[in-house]
């Protein structure tokens, strides 16, 4: 059994084409969660950050198949292998987490995987999913420039603040990609370096 877990682990995680990038917004994606939980934006379990935490790992291994969809390609791979330490419900949530890192918003009446989700997983796929987007985008440059975040909540806007090396990234395709946050989150997300 430990054998088969250990082989199902180094299956997904083999897929991962580019780890540093796979590392990198796994880090950007954890500021931003974390931000958030210390922001009072959010009230996110521990468990929740593990589940982000791997999805972002995750996300792009659908490349192995093929580069257009692969994120719909990622989402089933991770369900047809399974994870260690997750069971088949929180499996589903991961998954579907790492599948909304790009293309179409989650939508439970054309997205199978989404829909066999209870509605409390759905709410957190969608809140999880833009966090993992959003830190996707952030991820854009390649170039390791970010060192923290803080988040701050009004009535209208989520305001990021970030914090990195001393050069600014290039934000174009965060813009882009804070798409799903500005949904799910009901407010306008802005960009402001400390």
């Amino acid at each position: 059994m430990l054998a088969e877990t250990e082989n199902k682990k180094q299956m997904l995680e083999e897929y991962v084409k580019d780890n540093d990038h796979a590392k990198e917004v796994q880090k950007y994606a954890l500021m931003i969660f974390d931000a958030f939980n210390e922001a009072g934006i959010f009230n996110f379990s521990l468990r929740q950050r593990e589940y982000l935490k791997k999805a972002a790992l995750l996300h792009d291994i659908g490349y192995a198949i093929e580069s257009k969809s692969h994120h719909k390609h990622g989402m089933k791979m991770i369900i047809a292998q399974g994870l260690d330490g997750f069971d088949e419900e929180e499996t589903l949530v991961v998954a579907n987490i790492a599948r909304y890192h790009r293309g179409s918003f989650p939508d439970e009446q054309k997205h199978e995987y989404y829909a066999e989700l209870s509605d409390e997983n759905r709410e957190l796929v969608k809140k999880l999913g833009s966090i993992l987007r959003l830190a996707d985008g952030l991820d854009k440059p390649h170039k390791n420039l970010i060192l923290r975040m803080r988040a701050v909540q009004n009535d209208t806007e989520l305001l990021l603040y970030i914090k990195t090396i001393g050069f600014k990234p290039n934000l174009k395709m965060a813009e882009k990609k804070k798409d799903m946050m500005e949904e799910v989150f009901q407010r306008k997300v802005k960009f402001l370096f400390e």
